[in-house]
């Protein structure tokens, strides 16, 4: 069951109660009324309980499992000249670290935290930016090496890394960029370097066995040579396969991110409604995580699964003058998709959801969560006036948020 939480305090979030514990306590027989004592033990030195026997648990505590995703990672050159000044002085290139600072607490306080690296990212040294056009329209796009390291500081320690771009510099380009999140500590999903890396698996986070699976709905260019390099399923069903497939190896809580092709709208097309509504209803499916709109759009509850329809974008350097329809200003508005997974009985989990809005600030791209944020003091008239206008335009969309 699906419980939704419409003003979760951040500090708060992600905290859990550890269930009290059933305790059956051997007492000791100097505390037990001499009539219940058998009358050979009466006059007898009395023993103490063995450590080992002086409480066992009848009943384990409930198991939890706390979730958060981010939306859509984009280093266009905004973001990329934060980072650059961020970095000045230090002798590196860039630093990521302290564009996402403000959400950072949020972040860390996750069993799981989900990135959505929407653009390959580069080999040490390699030149970030744009490669060119894809035949298909748009930018082929590079992210730095550095960006990696930024994501995990930050507390992100698992990525979603299926979508349009995924193949914009070939299969080198899915190769660096797993290489360069595995040189971080950041597990990933969706594409592959090898037929073996690209099977699904389930894994234990906090003592539960969670399966994850990323694919994306289209490709800015041709498809790579060998399918398993990226994750794009065509048909519903495959997805209700695969998510059968891990149910069947264990999996107690699954996740599936899903990368979109219409952009800029503020509610799913009934094409993608269709597709997630599909395959939800042939397997069980906890959580959907959408990405690609690069604005938000509203959660809700589709056979018993959590859907995210669009998280926007996390950081990005869209929203700005001169970008064309890029310059929308909800292109600097997301969500932090956060769910609390509670065991209510074995293997049966209850699901509590919070829907953190987050918001780039325009001129350092800053990553801010508005909503708490603007009740501490120190903000200037600007940045209230911009996190307030983020505020605004997210509500209407989505209004049970924090």
């Amino acid at each position: 069951s699906v419980v939704r939480q419409p003003a979760w305090r951040l500090a708060e979030i992600l905290s859990f109660g550890v269930a009290a514990m059933h305790l059956a306590v051997r007492v000791p027989a100097s505390m037990v009324p001499a009539a219940m004592v058998p009358a050979a033990t009466l006059g007898a030195p009395v023993l103490p309980a063995e450590p080992s026997a002086a409480a066992r648990r009848l009943s384990p505590p409930r198991r939890t499992l706390s979730v958060i995703a981010g939306g859509d990672i984009l280093t266009e050159n905004a973001v990329v000249t934060a980072a650059a000044s961020f970095a000045a002085g230090t002798g590196r290139r860039y630093d990521f670290a302290p564009v996402f600072a403000s959400v950072a607490p949020i972040l860390r306080s996750a069993d799981l935290a989900i990135c959505h690296a929407e653009i390959p990212i580069g080999r040490p040294g390699e030149r970030p930016g744009v490669y060119g056009r894809s035949p298909f329209g748009g930018n082929l796009l590079l992210a730095p090496f550095e960006l990696a390291a930024g994501l995990a500081a930050s507390g992100f320690n698992r990525c979603s890394t299926a979508s349009n771009h995924s193949n914009d510099l070939g299969a080198g380009g899915i190769v660096s960029t797993l290489d360069a999140l595995d040189d971080s500590g950041i597990t990933h999903v969706g594409t592959a370097r090898n037929s073996m890396e690209a099977v699904d698996t389930v894994f234990t986070v906090n003592g539960v066995r969670v399966a994850h699976l990323s694919m994306t709905r289209y490709s800015n260019t041709v498809g790579p040579s060998s399918a398993w390099l990226l994750n794009g399923p065509t048909a519903a069903s495959e997805v209700a396969a695969r998510v059968a497939s891990v149910r069947a190896s264990g999996a107690e809580i699954v996740i599936v991110s899903v990368h979109l092709s219409k952009e800029m709208l503020p509610a799913p097309i009934s094409a993608d409604r269709a597709f997630v509504t599909e395959f939800t209803a042939l397997a069980p499916v906890d959580l959907v995580i959408q990405h690609g709109p690069h604005v938000i759009q509203p959660v809700e509850v589709v056979n018993g699964a959590v859907v995210y329809w669009s998280i926007g974008n996390f950081v990005s350097g869209m929203g700005l003058p001169g970008l064309g329809r890029y310059a929308d200003p909800r292109t600097l508005d997301g969500l932090l998709a956060a769910v609390r997974f509670t065991e209510r009985s074995p293997g049966d989990f209850d699901a509590e959801v919070s829907t953190v809005l987050i918001c780039n600030e325009r001129s350092s791209r800053t990553v801010h969560a508005p909503i708490s944020e603007l009740a501490l003091p120190g903000f200037g008239d600007r940045l209230r006036a911009e996190l307030t206008a983020c505020i605004d335009r997210s509500l209407p969309v989505e209004p049970n948020l924090s």
